[in-house]
C-alpha cells in the first residue's frame, strides 16, 4: 500500500519537486483476457454432445519490451537492417520481447481461439 500522507500536490501550474519514475513500484499492468464459451446437449439418456470455445488475449492487446538504453539515449546511433526490412539495432528500436525493468514481456501473441466438440457415452 502506498501511503497517501507522504506525497503533497504541487501549487496550480508548476511541477512537482518528486522524481518522474520510482524503480521500487511497479510498472503498469498488462492484462491479458482469455474467454471460454461452452454449451452441453444431451442427445439421449447417458448420451451428451459438448461444445466448447477457447479463446487466450480475446482484446488482441500486444506489450512492447523497452527500448534499450542506447537507443533511447544516443539519436546518431544509426538503424542496422535485416534482410527482410526489419531493425536489428540502431536508434529508437524497440523490441518486440524482450526484458523491461520489471521482467520480460512475451505476452505478443496475437488472439486465438480453440473449437472442441466432444460426444460422450
Amino acid at each position: 500500500m502506498l501511503n497517501k500522507d507522504a506525497w503533497a500536490d504541487p501549487a496550480p501550474g508548476t511541477f512537482g519537486s518528486s522524481a518522474g519514475y520510482y524503480s521500487d513500484y511497479r510498472s503498469q499492468r498488462r492484462p491479458m483476457e482469455n474467454m471460454n464459451i461452452g454449451r452441453t446437449f444431451r442427445v439421449r439418456e447417458g448420451m451428451n454432445f459438448s461444445v466448447r470455445m477457447e479463446f487466450t488475449n480475446v482484446f488482441n492487446r500486444a506489450y512492447w519490451g523497452d527500448p534499450t538504453l542506447a537507443a533511447l539515449t544516443n539519436p546518431r546511433l544509426a538503424q542496422v537492417y535485416q534482410q527482410n526490412g526489419n531493425t536489428s539495432a540502431g536508434f529508437g528500436r524497440v523490441l518486440t520481447t524482450g526484458a523491461t525493468a520489471f521482467g520480460t514481456t512475451a505476452n505478443l501473441l496475437p488472439r486465438q481461439g480453440v473449437l472442441v466438440a466432444r460426444f460422450t457415452f
